[in-house]
């Protein structure tokens, strides 16, 4: 192990520690490491993560200020690498560091508005040339069809040709020419994705790597007294006053959405909702230590069929260091986090908790669920990183009988030998089924609540049984039963996107067969959930629908039918 190895090593090593005396040894050596020359990428990755960890988690002012100034060094760290160790950091999200991934048509619309003269499509690892073909002569006008027949100049040289001389890229092209497809836009954003096209991307300056992520908070936190990583009942601080939200303005919301952008980006991930955020419902929560949460509504026109939704993005003093979302239908949340590999090591615990304390402030949820993907159910990552005990340890609980055993086994063999850890066969079965917070209120069965499945399923079945599989007819007649069922009229006065979900809800609406004999306060407070789910805010979507207890039993009725 070289000198620099050695440093690096060391400042990893003591990260976590927050006594007198590790403070002064994480001072040492950052200013030991400011003039060492590290060649070993493997280091340097290792570097870059512990300088991520310590500006989320500084313990004063000091340490901060020298890993600031260190991260902001780790540009010109890369650009001195040979060429075979900065391959090493291809796809890691440092910057400077090259990686690709084939992203969605929003995502990859985002970065070439955002990082125009830095992503290209990484022609070498795409092996789709025949698809492509097809896909630009179904694209391109009828006269340049035979452009991608047998003999014809194919995608190659028509990209070349199509550029008319002007300076744009291979990518710029292609999202230019499925902008003005005129295609809906989900049809668009299928297309596009079937490519697979994979997008080289360089992520350079402040504001666009994992490097130079940090947005300045207001104020720091510093971890002067340790990290906080008692686990609390959820339960109980779920009953605590929750915190405030407010709406971000404009200017800081597209920031917030920007971030979400590129922490998802240069880990290779999307997220649907930060792929069509809506700026206008944005919301933020300060819920201490350095945390804030960024909720986001997503753009109507791209919401979830029948659930209220808002994904998160966490950042800790500034740092984003976790994402994940909220699903709500009728009183049950299903939660999903991921934090980020750099910073598990610090207040997960905490941060799970204040999160599903921003959830309750803004669904009243009475039961959550985490879905078995989370616990390791497919997941590698979750599996490795221990998720099912993370859940438990908040007091998530399985209900299928077999995992049980399995569960009381496990803790027997813990008690028994406190250095024993559960093997991976192990936690795959612990991980085979859903585990549950039931709060005050809650579905004492919330394995066989309705879900939003339930309901598309009774969809399909109606259209098949009513209208022989002809959806545009099942649509456009149901809207008009529904319309006359709930007495609504003069619906061009509405806003678009109201209309819309009115007439995509009207379908849900139209399966129960006494909506005409309903009361009338309930028919309009229908009318009410329907316009919502177009309206400016999931908020109120989610708040109306869950109290239609109403419409609730009856689709439950008709689940269980």
């Amino acid at each position: 192990m070289t000198a620099a190895r050695r440093l690096v090593e060391a400042l990893a090593a003591v990260a976590p520690r927050y006594v007198p005396e590790a403070r002064k040894e994480k001072l040492r050596l950052l200013e030991a490491l400011e003039t060492e020359r590290l060649r070993d990428p493997g280091s340097l990755i290792r570097l870059h993560e512990t300088l991520c960890f310590l500006q989320a988690y500084p313990d004063d002012p000091d340490v901060l200020g020298r890993v600031d100034r260190a991260l902001a060094a780790f540009p010109e760290r890369v650009a001195r690498l040979g060429p075979a160790a900065r391959r090493y950091l291809h796809d890691s999200g440092i910057a400077n560091a090259p990686l690709d991934y084939p992203f969605g048509y929003p995502m990859a619309r985002w970065l070439v508005t955002r990082f125009p003269g830095d992503c290209e499509v990484a022609w070498r690892r795409f092996d789709e040339a025949d698809r492509l073909d097809e896909t630009i002569a179904l694209l391109a006008s009828p006269a340049e069809g035979d452009a991608f027949s047998e003999g014809g100049m194919g995608w190659r040289q028509w990209l070349r040709v199509a550029k008319g001389g002007r300076r744009m890229t291979d990518l710029q092209l292609l999202l230019e020419l499925f902008a003005r497809t005129g295609l809906p836009e989900e049809t668009r954003d299928w297309l596009y994705e079937n490519l697979a096209l994979p997008i080289l991307w360089t992520p350079r300056g402040a504001g666009a790597s994992r490097t130079l992520a940090r947005i300045p908070p207001a104020r720091v936190f510093f971890h002067e007294d340790g990290l906080e990583r008692r686990g609390a009942r959820l339960a109980e601080a779920l009953a605590d006053p929750l915190p405030s939200l407010r709406r971000a303005p404009r200017p800081p919301a597209e920031a917030l959405i920007e971030a979400a952008r590129v922490a998802m980006a240069t880990r290779q991930r999307e997220l649907h909702a930060f792929a069509h955020p809506n700026p206008d419902d944005v919301l933020l929560a300060e819920v201490g230590r350095g945390v804030r949460i960024a909720l986001f509504g997503i753009a109507p026109g791209f919401r979830l069929p029948l659930e209220g939704y808002y994904a998160f993005l966490a950042l800790k003093n500034g740092v984003p260091v976790s994402y994940g979302g909220g699903w709500e239908l009728f009183g049950t949340l299903d939660f999903a986090i991921n934090i980020f590999a750099s910073f598990r090591q610090g207040e997960s615990a905490y941060l799970a908790t204040q999160l599903l304390r921003v959830y309750r402030r803004i669904f009243g949820m009475r039961t959550v669920v985490v879905d078995r993907y989370q616990l390791g159910h497919e997941s590698t990552e979750a599996l490795r990183s221990g998720s099912f005990y993370f859940y438990h340890r908040l007091g998530f609980r399985p209900r299928d009988p077999d995992i049980l055993r399995v569960l009381e086994a496990e803790r027997a063999k813990i008690a028994g030998d406190p250095s024993y850890r559960s093997p991976i066969p192990v936690l795959k079965r612990l991980a085979g089924d859903e585990v549950y917070l039931t709060l005050p209120g809650g579905d004492p069965e919330p394995e066989k609540r309705l879900r939003a499945t339930d309901v598309a399923a009774l969809v399909a079945r109606f259209i098949a049984r009513e209208f022989a599989g002809d959806r545009p007819r099942a649509a456009r007649e149901s809207a008009a039963r529904v319309r006359r069922a709930l007495g609504v009229r003069r619906m061009a006065a509405w806003p678009g996107h109201e209309r819309r979900a009115f007439e995509q809800l009207a379908l849900v609406a139209a399966l129960i067969p006494d909506l005409a004999r309903w009361p009338a306060s309930d028919r309009r407070a229908l009318v009410e959930v329907m316009r919502a789910k177009g309206g400016a805010s999931e908020y109120q979507y989610a708040r109306r629908l869950d109290g239609h207890r109403r419409l609730q039993r009856a689709l439950e009725g008709l689940a269980r039918a």
